[in-house]
């Protein structure tokens, strides 16, 4: 492509941007029954029905960020990641300080196997958006990223130091992976002969940190796989993570890391699923780790007595 065809391009890229700013500015709000009739599609997982009850009212000349951002989720979970980037590039150019539109499109970009692309995004956000994240949107940071930062945490030290800083602060990344990226920052590389007992100690504690869920990479990443791979929308996937994961869990702990691997999955998919949540309540309790439990308790859309009963106990 030549130099005069790229500057056309960014020409007509910087006017189509111009043009969806005015819209923005110009268009009228929605009523307020087709806001009620959009947030009851929504709310209902009804996302094939919202997205095409959302064209009509777009036809109209009627939207809001709301409304545009909930299509793009639907978009999302009905698997059609095309259409779902297509509209969050749309809400970036006119409403560029959509958070929620920026970590769905780093999600995008990691399930679509573009995993630096997608960090490479929530840098972005860490570094210019830090201090207007939600506690609700650092949660679900914070449960995207952790698997990452057991996974590629040389990687992420490297390459994406604000979100590095994210998960140092929320006692996400193992203390490690600094340590080892100072070594290989080091003039001269120490022999393995004189390592000292307490290195090799600090070793030990430092796997201590991987979570449970990085040794059952065999098993369940067969059966992630297998899941992901079907053509279904991402709520059946959800459904189907969660129910691979039930069975791993009534063998009893010895498969309990390969549920929770399946359940952090499901969690990525979808970050407000209440089954998901409801079974990693359970299983953190049964790990023994009860403040873990009540965390993802507490992020259900609706308070379970049940369950909240079963967790104190």
């Amino acid at each position: 492509m030549s130099k005069a065809s790229r500057r056309m391009m960014k020409q007509r890229s910087r006017q189509e941007s111009a043009r969806k700013a005015e819209a923005r500015k110009t268009a009228p709000e929605l009523t307020e029954t087709e806001a009620q009739e959009l947030q009851h599609l929504f709310e209902t997982e009804q996302y094939a029905d919202y997205i095409n009850r959302l064209a009509e009212i777009v036809q109209a000349g009627r939207y809001d960020d709301t409304a545009l951002y909930h299509g793009a989720y639907s978009y999302f979970m009905l698997g059609d990641y095309l259409r779902a980037t297509n509209m969050v590039n749309d809400i970036l150019t006119m409403y560029p300080a959509h958070l929620e539109a920026r970590i769905l499109l780093a999600r995008i970009c990691i399930l679509d196997d573009r995993t630096d692309d997608g960090l490479a995004i929530f840098d972005y956000i860490l570094e210019h958006f830090r201090t207007q994240l939600s506690e609700s949107q650092e949660d679900d940071l914070k449960d995207i990223l952790d698997y990452y930062a057991s996974t590629e945490a040389e990687k992420i030290q490297a390459n994406f130091p604000y979100v590095a800083s994210f998960l140092q602060s929320a006692g996400l990344l193992p203390e490690a992976a600094a340590a080892e990226t100072k070594e290989m920052e080091a003039p001269e590389e120490k022999p393995a002969a004189e390592a000292s007992p307490a290195h090799e100690e600090e070793e030990g504690q430092a796997e201590a940190l991987v979570p449970q869920a990085q040794a059952a990479t065999p098993d369940a990443a067969a059966e992630i796989d297998q899941v992901m791979a079907q053509q279904v929308s991402l709520a059946e996937k959800v459904h189907l993570l969660n129910a691979f994961a039930a069975a791993h869990f009534v063998t009893g702990a010895a498969e309990y890391a390969i549920a929770q691997a399946e359940l952090k999955q499901a969690l990525l998919l979808d970050s407000a699923s209440a089954e998901t949540l409801r079974n990693l309540a359970v299983l953190a309790k049964c790990q023994g780790e009860t403040d873990k439990a009540l965390a993802f308790a507490s992020k259900l859309p609706t308070s379970d007595f049940l369950l909240l009963s079963f967790l104190g106990k």
